[in-house]
């Protein structure tokens, strides 16, 4: 290192030279260093977007020491082991660097930097507020960072990411693979890569010698605000170098490796300075590597087959490598000074990491989320109609057409100026399926398409369960069907409790005022005489509603001619589109023939018909106005008895004659100017009615009320206007007012159970749902799904065996009234290995569906999105050229190098070293350490606990003495594509290869057995090999669950062509999915057959033992208890033995420490002990006696007469 500090004392002085001459400022006391965030590059002025104050220079370890120098200024960067290597701002920026001082001096102009000083580090360190991560050994890993929206990467978006001491940041698959990879692919990225990695620089590092560090720093922008100027330079240099337009970055992670020693740390010399940005809008994604002018010191000689790699590769075949890879060796480790034709600078690589523009459906529903608004208060006032049957009837909602969004079922809205709008959705039979909030009719795309984004689309659930608070979901447990009110015929009216009378009152009278917190209603109706009868019948009716969110509204209905219903909406003739609706802020019309409905802010609805030249009405009134109305409409409490109450308080019996209701009745009529005006015809000064009772004498005019089947309403309109139709009509009327209670009252069946439902892979979980309504059956409403199996009953059973979309819809069906209800419960499938693995709380959905797949909490032993992999030493690559034992691990460095397989180098200084011969027992491995004194080091088989490779006692993997048998399959194939047999042999090989279990090993036949004919469909034959292996769960997976794998891997379509080379046969074609008897199995082995190929090689007494997961293992009887009262186990070569401890008072002997003897000293110990305390009783009982002869001999009795 002190030739190094030597070399860059010169650049230092010409640094402070060209500072004097190209950069002159006026210097105050204690300058500050300002970077500006104008950027000027060669040809290319870049406008200012802000300005910031940093740190000068790169990193602060430990302290700055600033050093002015002919108005130059230098950061002198002091390490660990304190020293100092100065860095030449003004020869490694391409900012603008400006004195500030107190003074109100005005800067100069920024001056251009030529591109071959190469590009400055952004700050870090301490001083700009970043994490140092170092760990002192080998090789280690940071933790990992998870980005709320993902990373795209390539054409996944990676939910995890970390980087390592060895110049990567790798996007594993799961939360558990995490491993270091000390040594890049010889032949770089080719795109058939597994590993997810961006590499600024990866080759073997080594800061176990208290030597550099690292800082991090993460930056989340997700809203744009405040973002600090490191981002918005970032930003500019994207847009810049990749010709991206508006790039805004959501989340930013920087880092940099300071000072990194090449491997092994004591021998090598010069360090690595370099930083990484990792950046994304969501969508997009892009690395910047940026490495420190003349701080990429690596000596090259030092190591061998110089394995450096820069560039990325997605693990999904999009990759590329640095343009240094085809360089020469020197040129590769002095990326510092490689020239970027992109961007004429030195020293900087840009990479753009996506390979195509996705949606990121995660961050539009946090930029939703943060706009939305939280509920208000009067969120659990509204609700769904229950069915689609209750929700016809009910005319504050109104079918409605949502686009594609909502094929395949019917849809109910509603829209309130005061309290916004709701949608329902309704399946095919009748069935609630959901509903949602609508702020208004306008806003269906931007209220559907933001629940797309946080549930439908997102495979998180949590974005979901925030969408939730914000819009949470509307049921129809609040649901109160509006209470009608009817005015029908010579007029009948029901009143809104339910009571019914005949009043043929004539004039403009009160039917029904209403009014609450939030707006009121009245509605007024005007009668005329019918005909020459003596009866009366509504020819006008009035609306009235105000709200203090809509200007008034007067709805205005008139009886035309001809059974015509003329409208008028504030006075104005109202005209009507091409569908019969009308709709304007706070008023909605429908006509059908003569019938026309108005929903007033969809609170009220009034309904007028016009039949036999007499005007039939209803009036729906929501709940929030029961116990506020007066009128002929009665007074709604649910209590008939006090519906004839008049204006002066006073209430008539229900029971009250026909004379004594029409006296009532006048009581509300108008008697000044009504909202329908004056009107036209005078009206006699006194008119009474004809009454039931007096028509009912005239027995001439029976036959005319034959077909009112005994109605009464029916009977007086037929006996006062002599005309049957007319009767006819009000009877029509009246049972449709019926039908119209009846289903509006009528609710589906309940669903009892619960609303989650758990189940671990290929358990069968059994789950009881009920109902409290009678007559119901209950059915899966999409039943297309095999493992899920539900009985008439209610009770459910679910095997889970298959990772497909799937949505579980619970339908019961009232079989008399064919109502029904449908629950959908979540489910939660755990395919972890172990069932304890399951974390149930921690979950990702399946596609569009309700499915969620449970993570796997793995431990020490197994990795992988299922810890279905267990961990074994050859995970990680060996050193190149180096074979990887499984169970074992790396065998020797090559002959000219030393280390222990994974990590090998080349030692100058221990070149003259050797190992003793024989100095490692038990075929261990020796090489010379790292450390100073070149000790010989064993790398011991996994079985010996000591330094040497003598002493025994951990399990490890048997030998196999003879090669393990194969296990065959074979399948039946279709497809209709015309492939090759080459084609079918990659296909099935691709697939077969991307099993949990990995052990397929060929096809070693495939052949075809019907050729295409008509219909072009061609059946194979294939027969593929795997290879059973003694560690692991290979063997319980090729024996138990082989053919279940190949039958759910051959469900999928076709799998990306990943990694193909152009003369290689393609691997995607498309197969029909199979089923267990297209399986067949040809030969497998049993454990106990497979037992026959082992053996545990080495020491005596070592067993055997098989399980399902970790396969077959050699024992140690050391690990299972062999030597008892805490003796110590070790196994030598003849066998376990046993050094027995005392403990206590005792002393264990024996083969297994099996016997106990008491100490001597022990035992003396005791004896005397037992024998003191017997003495020092008998004093103590000796001197009690003696006090208490004392006691009697000087005691004598009083006797007063002597």
């Amino acid at each position: 290192m002190r030739g190094t500090h030597r070399r860059r004392v010169p650049w230092v002085f010409l640094s402070c030279l060209c500072s004097c001459l190209l950069w002159p400022v006026v210097l105050a006391p204690d300058p500050a260093v300002t970077w500006s965030s104008t950027t000027i590059f060669p040809g290319r002025p870049t406008p200012s977007s802000g300005t910031s104050t940093f740190p000068p220079s790169t990193a602060f370890l430990s302290s700055t020491v600033k050093t002015e120098t002919s108005g130059a200024i230098t950061t002198s960067l002091v390490t660990d082991s304190m020293r100092s290597t100065a860095t030449p701002l003004l020869s490694t920026t391409v900012q603008n660097l400006t004195i500030s001082t107190p003074s109100t001096h005005p800067t100069t102009a920024p001056i251009p930097v030529k591109p071959e000083k190469g590009v400055p580090l952004f700050p870090y360190g301490p001083h700009a507020q970043d994490q140092e991560f170092v760990k002192r050994k080998v090789d280690f890993t940071s933790p990992l960072f998870k980005p709320q929206i993902g990373f795209p990467f390539g054409s996944t978006l990676r939910n995890f990411l970390y980087f390592t001491d060895n110049g990567q940041i790798i996007f594993p698959e799961s939360e558990y693979q995490i491993f270091s990879y000390p040594h890049p692919p010889p032949g770089g990225f080719s795109g058939r890569d597994h590993l997810a990695v961006v590499a600024p620089f990866w080759d073997d590092a080594d800061f176990s010698s208290h030597q550099g560090t690292i800082f991090y720093k993460e930056y989340e922008t997700l809203y744009n605000d405040n973002k600090p100027l490191i981002v918005q330079q970032v930003e500019s240099w994207i847009e810049k170098f990749t010709n991206t337009w508006n790039y805004k970055a959501k989340w930013t992670l920087k880092v940099t490796w300071v000072n990194a020693p090449a491997y092994p740390a004591q021998w090598t010399f010069g360090t690595n300075t370099y930083q990484v940005i990792l950046s994304t809008d969501g969508t997009r994604s892009f690395a910047l590597f940026l490495y420190q002018n003349g701080g990429m010191q690596w000596d090259v000689t030092q190591h061998p087959g110089n394995w450096v790699l820069m560039g990325f590769s997605s693990g999904d075949g999009y990759h590329e490598n640095s343009p240094l890879t085809s360089q020469p060796v020197w040129q590769k480790y002095r990326p510092d000074q490689f020239l970027n034709s992109n961007s004429g600078l030195r020293g900087l690589q840009v990479y753009q990491l996506h390979k195509e523009e996705r949606p990121n459906y995660r961050l539009r529903c946090l930029q939703w989320l943060r706009q939305s608004q939280w509920p208000s208060w009067d969120w659990n006032h509204i609700s769904c109609p229950c069915s689609w049957q209750q929700g016809v009837w009910d005319l504050r909602f109104r079918p409605t057409h949502i686009g594609w969004w909502g094929l395949g079922s019917r849809h109910l809205c509603s829209f309130t100026s005061w309290r916004g709008g709701v949608c329902c959705s309704y399946g095919t039979w009748g069935e609630l399926l959901r509903g949602w909030r609508v702020q208004s009719p306008w806003q269906f795309e931007q209220e559907l398409e933001s629940q797309d984004w946080c549930c439908r689309w997102n495979d998180q659930p949590s974005f979901c369960t925030l969408y939730q608070q914000r819009r949470p979901p509307i049921s129809c447990a609040g649901y109160w069907p509006p209470r009608p009110a009817w005015m029908f015929g010579d007029p009948h009216i029901t009143t809104l409790d339910n009571a019914s009378y005949t009043f043929n009152g004539l004039g403009d009278f009160l039917l029904v005022r209403a009014a609450d917190g939030n707006s009121s209603f009245l509605l007024q109706g005007r009668t005329a005489q019918t005909g020459s009868a003596q009866a009366t019948n509504f020819i006008a009716f009035a609306a009235q509603y105000n709200s203090s969110s809509l200007d008034p509204i007067l709805v205005q209905w008139f009886l035309g001619p001809n059974d015509t219903v003329r409208v008028q909406l504030n006075n104005q003739m109202v005209a009507f589109g091409d569908q019969g609706t009308f709709n304007t802020t706070g008023v909605v019309m429908t006509r059908n023939g003569s019938l026309v409905s108005a929903s007033l802010d969809d609170t009220v609805v009034v309904s007028v018909t016009a039949l036999s030249n007499i005007l039939h009405a209803s009036c729906s009134l929501p709940e929030e106005y029961r116990d506020r109305t007066e009128g002929l409409l009665g007074v709604w409490n649910n209590n008939p008895g006090d519906d004839f109450k008049m204006p002066n308080g006073t209430t008539l019996p229900q029971q009250s004659d026909e004379e004594m209701l029409f006296h009532y009745g006048m009581t509300w009529e108008i008697n000044g100017t009504s909202l329908l005006g004056k009107r036209e015809d005078p009206l006699p000064s006194n008119f009474t009615p004809v009454f039931l009772s007096q028509l009912l004498k005239n027995n001439s005019l029976g036959n005319l009320t034959s077909q009112c089947n005994g109605d009464e309403q029916c009977i007086y309109d037929t006996l006062a206007t002599g005309n049957t139709k007319t009767g006819r009509d009000t009877l029509t009327f009246f049972r449709r007012h019926q039908q119209m209670n009846h289903t509006l009252n009528q609710y589906p069946p309940s669903i009892e159970g619960p609303q989650m439902v758990r189940a671990y892979w290929g358990n069968t979980e059994r789950i009881k749902y009920h109902s409290s309504s009678e007559d119901v059956t209950f059915t899966l409403r999409n039943n297309y799904r095999k493992d899920f199996k539900l009985f008439e009953n209610g009770t459910l059973l679910w095997t889970p065996n298959s990772l497909e979309p799937f949505t579980l819809e619970i339908l019961a069906r009232n079989v008399k009234d064919n109502l029904a209800s449908v629950l959908q419960p979540q489910t939660v499938v755990c395919s972890c290995k172990g069932e304890e693995q399951c974390l149930y709380n921690q979950t990702r959905r399946v596609g569009n569906s309700s499915l969620e797949v449970a993570s796997c909490q793995c431990d020490n032993t197994t990795f992988g999105q299922y810890c279905e992999r267990s961990k074994d030493p050859c995970d990680e690559q060996c050193f190149p050229g180096v074979k990887c034992i499984p169970g074992r691990g790396c065998d020797p460095c090559p002959p000219h190098l030393t280390g222990d397989g994974r990590h090998c180098t080349d030692l100058e200084q221990c070149q003259n070293k050797s190992c003793p011969v024989n100095y490692c027992y038990n075929r261990g491995h020796c090489y010379i350490s790292q450390t100073p004194g070149c000790q010989p080091t064993c790398t011991c088989p996994p079985a010996f606990t000591d330094d040497r490779c003598f002493l025994a006692g951990n399990n490890f993997t048997p030998t196999t003495y003879r090669a393990f048998p194969l296990r065959t399959i074979e399948l039946i194939l279709r497809e209709e594509e015309n492939a090759t047999e080459a084609e079918v042999n990659a296909s099935v090989a691709y697939r077969l290869e991307n099993l949990d279990v990995r052990a397929f090993l060929r096809n070693s036949r495939v052949q075809k057995i019907r050729p295409a004919g008509r219909n072009s469909l061609q059946q194979w034959s294939v027969i593929s090999e795997f290879q059973y292996r003694p560690q692991g769960p290979v063997i319980h997976f090729l024996n138990t669950q082989l053919l279940d794998a190949v039958v759910e891997a051959f469900l999928l379509q076709a799998p990306p062509e990943r990694g193909r080379k152009s003369d290689e046969p393609r691997n995607d074609v498309i197969f029909y999915p199979v089923s267990r008897r297209d399986v067949r199995n040809r030969t497998a082995s049993e454990v106990d057959t497979l037992k026959n190929y082992l053996k545990c090689n080495g020491y005596k007494g070592y067993k055997l033992v098989y399980s399902p997961q970790s396969g077959f293992t050699c024992v140690s009887p050391c690990s299972e208890g062999y030597c008892e009262h805490g003796g110590q186990c070790q196994h030598w070569p003849d066998g376990p033995r046993c050094s027995c401890k005392p403990f206590s008072i005792y002393s264990p002997w024996g083969e297994h420490c099996e016997h106990l003897s008491m100490k001597l000293g022990a035992f003396f110990g005791i004896l005397f002990g037992a024998l003191g305390a017997l003495l020092l009783l008998g004093a103590l009982v000796f001197v009690a006696h003696r006090f208490w002869c004392t006691k009697t001999r000087f005691s004598y009795p009083l006797d007063s007469e002597s």
